[in-house]
């Protein structure tokens, strides 16, 4: 399913660990999965030191962030850093599906704002479907006075407290609180 998550598992000095990532490509592509890993920590350069054909044993899918059917309102996603992973998912897998209602991704990466992931894809996307708007920023909640929140289902998906955060913030603005979903991630 679009948003679906998988749960590598490691060994680090004769301990194992191991850490939540989500799915960033479409469910299409399986078997193959693809995921955004920010460098942040020992899990994420463990996964971004494999050799090209290693391989990581790992639990899931598992699902969080995900859609199970077209939705039938307008979306807005609003994501920061690599909490783009499992939007990117449903983003592809709704333009896959020709989902006909507006798409919208207010995208963030505060620490780094020139260092957008995708950002090629998602300005790709804008010219080719015309239901898909793509906004960079390096305040997410910005951009929400000048939407009707309350037409929209809206995710998001941000580190830590950020994304209680915003949606505390896009609560205030006037969406309607059984079409809000968050998550969370933790980087280490």
């Amino acid at each position: 399913m679009p948003g679906q998550s998988v749960w590598p598992k490691f060994e680090r000095d004769g301990k194992r660990f191991s850490k939540i990532y989500s799915i960033a490509s479409s469910p299409s592509d399986c078997p193959i999965v693809e995921l955004c890993v920010s460098r942040v920590g020992w899990s994420s350069a463990y996964l971004q030191d494999l050799p090209v054909g290693g391989v990581a044993a790992c639990a899931g899918a598992i699902w969080l962030m995900t859609i199970d059917r077209l939705p039938t309102r307008p979306r807005l996603y609003i994501v920061e850093g690599s909490g783009i992973a499992p939007i990117k998912s449903q983003i592809e897998w709704l333009h896959e599906q020709r989902f006909d209602r507006s798409v919208w991704l207010v995208q963030a990466n505060p620490e780094t704002p020139d260092e957008l992931p995708y950002r090629e894809v998602w300005r790709s996307l804008a010219e080719n479907w015309p239901q898909f708007h793509h906004f960079e920023t390096v305040h997410p909640e910005s951009i929400l006075s000048v939407m009707n929140l309350s037409e929209f289902d809206i995710d998001i998906c941000a580190v830590d407290d950020r994304s209680g955060q915003i949606r505390d913030a896009v609560l205030a603005k006037g969406a309607k609180a059984e079409g809000v979903r968050s998550e969370s991630f933790h980087a280490f």
